[in-house]
């Protein structure tokens, strides 16, 4: 699974947030990454920060990301579910990398895909 690491690449990350008890969606977080150090991040909704269990495992080779089919470009697609500490929410990561490096020319797009939002200000 090392290959589909995203510390190396580009990539634009989603966290979904829902009401852990009613299952109500909360909000969004957008994270952009850019190398060198270009990282912007964007809330939309009632989007609540909180500290959350973390997703690593620490065993060698063994990633909770599960790569998912993705119909844009040469982009990879990756998915996990984690849950706050004091299991409030429940958070929907969805990630976005493009093995090549660009992942700039799909912003806009990505963001209307999973946000339904246009020209969105960033």
């Amino acid at each position: 699974m090392a290959a589909y690491s995203n510390r190396r690449r580009d990539h634009i990350h989603f966290i979904k947030q829902y009401n852990m008890e009613t299952g109500e969606y909360t909000g969004t977080r957008i994270v952009i990454f850019m190398k060198p150090k270009y990282k912007s991040i964007h809330d939309i909704g009632d989007f609540q920060k909180h500290p959350y269990k973390s997703p690593k495992s620490k065993k060698p080779n063994k990633s909770l990301w599960k790569v998912i089919n993705c119909d844009i470009g040469e982009l990879i697609k990756k998915e996990m579910i984690n849950v706050s500490e004091d299991n409030k929410y429940i958070m929907r990561h969805i990630l976005y990398e493009n093995p090549r490096g660009d992942i700039e020319s799909y912003i806009n797009d990505l963001i209307f895909k999973e946000t339904g939002m246009q020209n969105l200000r960033l």
